[in-house]
């Protein structure tokens, strides 16, 4: 059995799998230990939605090609870098993989949930409110639920990029009392991602 510190330094970011679905009891256990990260006001407004639907998803991969197709034609209008126009169609190429990945998640916050610097923002005592809160506990939510996952041998890769490229994908899944921070893949891998650099404890560590 692998270590903690294993789990969390194996890890990588997968996106080919094998054709075999996960069961379950698996996708379930993994949602059950996301369950026990930490809220802030333990307001536990993370959820997450398992999109079965082929229509939805071929609904959705519509929006990601109208999303691209929208940006390079802006690009085009407006005569921008054409470095930018490399990394539109980087990462449209790297979000393809999730429509065929054995399990697709979305996972977002209940907009109505209120920590304690939203309930200061409704009171008038914060000009802004940046949805630091959920956005922390779906983090630590998602931690435990690939953390899980690698424990059972499964691999799995978050994107936020659609989202970029998608318009209204709230209104598209009719999940509008949500907000649709991230998607995840998950299933057995099919390929050994290199090990990624990481910067030092060094690098990131100091005391003040």
């Amino acid at each position: 059995m692998k270590t903690l510190e294993e789990l969390i330094t194996n890890r990588r970011s997968i996106r080919k799998y094998k054709a075999e679905v996960p069961s379950q009891e698996w996708i379930e256990s993994m949602i059950r230990c996301a369950t026990f990260a930490p809220s802030p006001s333990n307001t536990q407004a993370v959820r997450f939605l398992r999109i079965r639907s082929e229509n939805l998803k071929q609904t959705l991969y519509e929006s990601l090609v109208s999303g691209r197709d929208r940006f390079l034609k802006a690009l085009k209008d407006g005569g921008g870098p054409k470095r930018l126009k490399n990394w539109i169609n980087t990462y449209y190429r790297y979000s393809q993989f999730m429509f065929d990945a054995p399990v697709l998640f979305a996972v977002g916050t209940l907009r109505s949930a209120t920590g304690f610097s939203k309930k200061m923002f409704e009171a008038g005592l914060l000009e802004t409110y940046e949805r630091k809160d959920p956005d922390i506990a779906l983090g630590l939510a998602l931690k435990g639920f690939i953390l899980k996952g690698e424990a059972l041998g499964l691999g799995s890769c978050i994107l936020t990029a659609p989202l970029v490229f998608m318009e209204e994908v709230e209104e598209i899944m009719g999940t509008e009392d949500l907000d649709i921070r991230c998607l995840i893949t998950v299933g057995f891998s099919d390929e050994t991602p290199v090990s990624i650099k990481r910067k030092s404890v060094e690098e990131v560590y100091q005391e003040i």
